[in-house]
């Protein structure tokens, strides 16, 4: 899997004076958490970076079932999409914890990307960037079993958010059961089930609310995959 920083952030990108003229015209808002930062079918207005804290994305089934399929921390921006395309908010955007972001009208984006031209070019690749993450979970959500899909995003979340001990085991904190069903669209039965599975192959060790990847690098050799493609994840470390 390949780790590139600043993956979700555009503004992060831009040299410096041009980086300094955006974020003037940003404005702070806070969040509390699971407070709404926008609803699905909104009219999009704003945008929005990460100051602290976190947003995460979702959309729900008829049945009132959450769907997770994205989330951002400090440093990120999100919210773009309906600015460019003039389209309603495609999913809704919750606050994770207290959270606090810099929002950019607008007029104000229009206006300044007008002036600067590097900012679509950096909004180009970041778009460009989120199509290759979502052509990789549409790929495994297509054609792999359950075990292999819940391994993948294991390693994913590893590689993006997890920390390495002493013994260079790597470790994710935070990660309930319902939250992984939610990322995959399962039932949280299935995900205790598969990794029970892991679990017993020594794939993975769970560990007071923890699980720790003994070997990440095995973890993936043992999943399945798309011939030729090589995963890219955010690096926040």
């Amino acid at each position: 899997m390949q780790k590139i920083d600043s993956l979700h952030s555009w503004i992060g990108q831009l040299a410096p004076e041009i980086r300094e003229k955006v974020v003037q015209k940003m404005r702070p808002r806070h969040y509390g958490d699971g407070e709404t930062v926008y609803a699905l079918g909104e009219e999009g207005h704003e945008l929005y970076m990460v100051e602290s804290g976190r947003v995460r994305f979702c959309n729900y089934t008829l049945k009132g079932k959450e769907i997770q399929f994205g989330e951002v921390r400090t440093g990120d921006c999100f919210g773009e999409l309906s600015l460019i395309d003039g389209l309603c908010r495609p999913h809704c955007a919750y606050a994770q914890g207290a959270t606090e972001l810099l929002v950019l009208h607008r007029h104000d984006f229009e206006e300044l990307s007008a002036q600067c031209p590097d900012i679509n070019a950096q909004l180009a690749r970041l778009l460009s960037r989120r199509l290759r993450v979502a052509y990789t979970i549409i790929e495994d959500a297509s054609v792999l079993p359950m075990m292999d899909r819940l391994a993948r995003l294991l390693a994913r979340l590893g590689y993006s958010v997890g920390t390495n001990d002493e013994q260079g085991v790597t470790v994710l904190n935070g990660f309930t059961h319902e939250s992984l069903a939610r990322m995959l669209g399962c039932t949280r039965e299935g995900i205790s089930r598969e990794l029970k599975r892991m679990e017993d192959v020594a794939l993975i060790q769970r560990h007071y609310g923890r699980i720790l990847i003994p070997d990440i690098a095995a973890l993936i050799e043992k999943c399945d995959g798309m011939v030729g493609s090589e995963p890219i994840v955010p690096g926040y470390h």
